[in-house]
């Protein structure tokens, strides 16, 4: 059966409105984000970034596990969004904290352009992780209602535009390329959210008196 439980109560509530609230916040303050190293605002946004991308994998990892983490698929979608997670914060801590340390200390341009490299290939690396994690969770949401379908066409197509536009070279992660990428990516967590936040998950199983059987 596809439907599961709805034993997750007031869990999956808090789960869905953190991690809906996370990545609406996380448009707003990449809004914010800077374009030069003498900046006030790198170190808080980068700071901010940091603790929201922490909020959204915990989201996630609940709508994981509401899905069914021991489907092989959501399990790899989970380890995806995970690496990704940790990519996300790797980058955000060169370009936030290395990198400008570096310039106040008057490093070399062969420094901070190493800093930026990496810089760019945890970012890029980070945008397929995601793409990968929405794509299959999609698959597995389009199993339930109407609405949840139409969350799933969305992050279908979310999953490919975003990978498409960096393996295609319409966009770089630059700050307007990212924003654009990170603000789709974004609208998935609000919407993956709000099906948390309806209780309707699915895992092919059933609670039994606390514990779970494959049905």
């Amino acid at each position: 059966m596809d439907q599961i439980d709805k034993g997750g109560g007031s869990n999956d509530r808090t789960a869905g409105v953190s991690l809906a609230l996370a990545s609406a916040l996380s448009v707003a303050v990449m809004a914010h984000h800077p374009s030069d190293f003498d900046s006030r605002l790198g170190a808080p946004v980068h700071a901010a970034m940091i603790l929201l991308i922490i909020i959204s994998l915990a989201g996630y990892a609940r709508l994981a596990w509401r899905c069914g983490l021991q489907r092989f698929s959501v399990f790899v979608g989970l380890v995806a969004y995970a690496m990704a997670s940790m990519a996300n914060v790797l980058a955000g801590t060169i370009n936030g904290f290395v990198a400008p340390a570096l310039h106040a200390r008057a490093a070399s341009e062969d420094v901070l352009r190493l800093c930026w490299e990496f810089n760019q290939a945890l970012a890029n690396g980070a945008v397929y992780g995601v793409a990968v994690a929405i794509t299959v969770w999609s698959v597995q949401l389009f199993r339930l209602g109407a609405i949840e379908r139409v969350i799933a066409i969305a992050g279908l197509a979310i999953g490919a535009v975003t990978a498409t536009l960096l393996v295609s070279g319409a966009m770089a992660m630059n700050v307007a390329g990212a924003f654009v990428i990170y603000a789709l990516q974004a609208l998935f967590g609000v919407m993956a959210g709000a099906v948390l936040i309806r209780g309707r998950t699915s895992s092919n199983e059933t609670s039994l008196g606390g514990r779970s059987e494959v049905v």
